[in-house]
């Protein structure tokens, strides 16, 4: 905003909860590194407010827990307190107190860090009445701040709540009573026993402004509820209505103590003439900068009293502003677009072991925009189990939910909250009509309605569900685009075949070819292995290699998914498809960059270098008991012949150039093996 640098302020602001998670914690602990290292014998303290809205509060939950997690900070010389606590709540996990305890200490608790009792100072909401709590809070603190040599906080993190508060100084509050601003503008300690009728927990102990005024360093929350009010102060400042503040913004330099400050020494450079004086000596032009004896005047009468009216401030924000610098840390509000993830084909064995995990640990990481919508659609004549979101739900990708690491039982919640299944019919024409009137009536009220369908299906489907979903639901605003899974076709002709078919309805750039396998940690590793260590750069060569292994194994069969697999078997389902994505990133050259564009070029060329495969070089096999799989038995019933689709197979591959010429590229994948892992193995030569 062209105004938050004349207004003193630092903006930090994010577009994903992560983000602003991870921006909120970096600026504390730029604060507190940079202050424990310049002073190292002193302590650092931090005021910590918690948010009303229970939404906020759990925002305010992961940055303190995500606090805890630093390991630049020296948590021996960290002190916390509270600007702010419930009061009159029978829950203890209803309180500021208990929310910082069970997130940022049960953190370093669980990190075996030391965080003793002395160091964190609360108000004792126990203590009855609130009078006698704040004062009891008022008397630690000073002795809080006392025993750590300062007069008050290094930094206070803060919240901008929906009715224009901070630190539990409502304007409600002291709105009508002067005397209730006259204690929380008082530049002395003082904690107040304030109240308010717009949250569910209307009585709070809190300490007042002119303590928050001594902070070094203040960092502010504003979140979506408190948007319009922080829009408002950046309104009022434009009109000229807040002052700007007093204190130097970040980065100033300090004058030496006992110096003018800039504008007086500017206004010290001329003496000023005193204004001419009945009986005082008249002054001529020579005057300037010389001292000249007059007359002492006569007494002059001493003018009344003032009387000073203190006029409270719209918001406590206006008032602090007027006097410090800010860091403000928002998330932005994206009240423009809408997302849909429409899944087709989500009952089925890819989406439930490798999408739905996908999109859960995508939520679960706060990566997915808020207005995310998640629409899982599949033909209830193939799942008859399957008919509504419990079913869905309860029988297909729940527990593979679960196996997932780091979540908790709200993300399972909220996750859950976004999803919704549709039993369609791809055979029927109209059958995606129904998720287009679910889309739109969620998306309604938001110019941008951007939709992205992913196709988990046999690639013998793709063209029909491309077809439904541009003539019955492809977005009228915003973007729509298709995920296409692997395998694209059998063969060359029917990709080729294929790509023309979706050509007819989408434009390429709508169109987004992915190979999951792509996303595995190993995979994503080699391109930093082979072009960030300049050793392997000779080593990768045929005077140094004897063969490239490149070897898939799973521990099970074909459970759940036969029916698919004996159409493709495993040359077609795993090797020319996420076996070759390896042996492409291995055998290429260094990319142009690291753009999408560059590394398939590369890929490419080493595809066009390879040598036609000979079958001497190939041999394939079925594990035992794959026949008595319930769906290859009516297979073969249906055909009247044993499948001969093979679930093993090796094959021995080169690359015909100057680096790889000779050395040969053993590709080995199976099913129903002894164990689950993928290994590539570089064999050198011996010396």
């Amino acid at each position: 905003h062209p105004s938050f640098a004349a207004m003193g302020i630092e903006r930090l602001e994010a577009c994903t909860e992560r983000g602003f998670i991870e921006k909120f914690v970096r600026h504390i602990e730029e604060r507190v590194e940079a202050h424990l290292k310049k002073h190292v014998s002193e302590h650092f303290v931090l005021g910590l407010s918690c948010a009303e809205a229970p939404q906020y509060r759990k925002r305010m939950a992961e940055v303190f827990s995500s606090l805890g997690e630093s390991e630049s900070i020296k948590w021996d010389r960290l002190c916390i307190f509270l600007t702010d606590e419930r009061y009159g709540t029978e829950a203890e996990d209803a309180t500021n107190g208990h929310l910082v305890r069970s997130t940022l200490l049960a953190t370093l608790q669980r990190r075996g860090i030391a965080f003793p009792e002395e160091q964190l100072c609360c108000p004792n909401t126990k203590l009855q009445p609130i009078e006698q709590c704040g004062a009891d809070f008022q008397q630690r603190l000073l002795q809080f701040f006392k025993s750590r040599g300062v007069d008050g906080p290094h930094l206070v993190a803060l919240t901008l709540e929906s009715d224009r508060s901070i630190a539990g100084v409502f304007p409600d509050w002291y709105r009508e009573r002067p005397d209730r601003w006259s204690e929380a503008i008082s530049k002395s300690l003082k904690v107040l026993s304030t109240e308010s009728s717009n949250f569910d927990f209307a009585n709070h102990v809190s300490i007042n402004l002119g303590v928050i005024r001594r902070s070094r360093h203040i960092v502010v929350n504003v979140n979506e509820s408190s948007d319009t009010a922080w829009r408002d102060v950046v309104a009022k400042f434009e009109a000229e209505e807040l002052p700007k503040p007093r204190s130097s913004p970040p980065g100033t330099p300090r004058r030496r103590q006992g110096s003018a400050p800039p504008e007086r020494a500017n206004s010290m450079k001329e003496v000023r003439k005193p204004p001419s004086v009945p009986g005082s000596p008249a002054l001529g032009p020579d005057a300037v900068g010389h001292v000249h004896s007059y007359k002492p005047l006569a007494r002059v009468a001493s003018p009344p009293p003032l009387t000073i009216n203190i006029v409270p401030a719209d918001t406590p924000l206006d008032y602090i502003m007027k006097y410090k610098h800010i860091t403000a840390v928002q998330l932005s509000v994206d009240e423009e677009h809408h997302y849909s993830f429409v899944i087709i084909g989500a009952a089925g064995d890819l989406a439930k072991k490798k999408t739905f995990p996908s999109l859960f640990m995508l939520h679960v990481c706060q990566h997915l925009p808020e207005s995310t919508r998640i629409i899982a659609c599949d033909d209830v004549g193939f799942h008859p189990d399957v008919q509504n979101t419990d079913d869905f739900w309860e029988k297909r990708i729940k527990q593979y939910l679960e196996q997932e690491k780091g979540w908790k039982p709200r993300d399972l919640r909220d996750f859950r909250g976004r999803l919704e299944f549709v039993p369609i019919r791809l055979s029927e024409p109209g059958t995606l009509r129904t998720v287009d009137k679910k889309i739109r009536a969620s998306a309604s009220g938001r110019p941008s309605d951007n939709r992205i369908c992913y196709l988990a299906l046999p690639p013998s489907l793709f063209a029909t569900a491309v077809e439904r979903f541009e003539q019955e639901c492809m977005p009228t605003t915003g973007f729509g685009r298709v995920i296409v899974e692997k395998p694209f076709g059998r063969n060359y002709y029917e990709a080729t075949e294929l790509a023309k078919k979706l050509a007819k309805h989408l434009d390429e750039s709508q169109i987004f070819r992915i190979d999951h396998y792509l996303a595995k940690t190993l995979v994503l590793n080699i391109l930093t292995l082979r072009f960030a260590n300049r050793e392997f750069g000779t080593l990768f060569h045929q005077y140094h290699v004897a063969n490239v292994r490149i070897t898939f194994q799973e521990s099970f069969g074909v459970e759940g998914r036969a029916g698919y697999f004996n159409n493709y078997g495993i040359i077609r389902d795993i090797m020319q498809n996420h076996l070759m994505q390896v042996l492409t990133l291995i055998a290429m050259e260094a990319p142009a960059s690291l753009e999408a564009e560059d590394v398939r070029d590369e890929k490419v060329k080493v595809l066009k270098q390879m040598r036609p495969i000979q079958p001497e070089n190939c041999v394939i096999g079925q594990y035992a008991g794959y026949q008595d799989d319930p769906q290859i038995r009516k297979i073969n019933e249906e055909t009247g012949y044993e499948s001969r689709c093979p679930t093993f197979a090796v094959c021995v591959m080169y690359v015909d150039n100057e680096r790889w010429s000779g050395v040969p590229f053993i590709m080995k994948a199976g099913k129903n093996l002894k164990t689950t892992q993928t290994l590539v193995r570089i064999q050198f030569k011996k010396l």
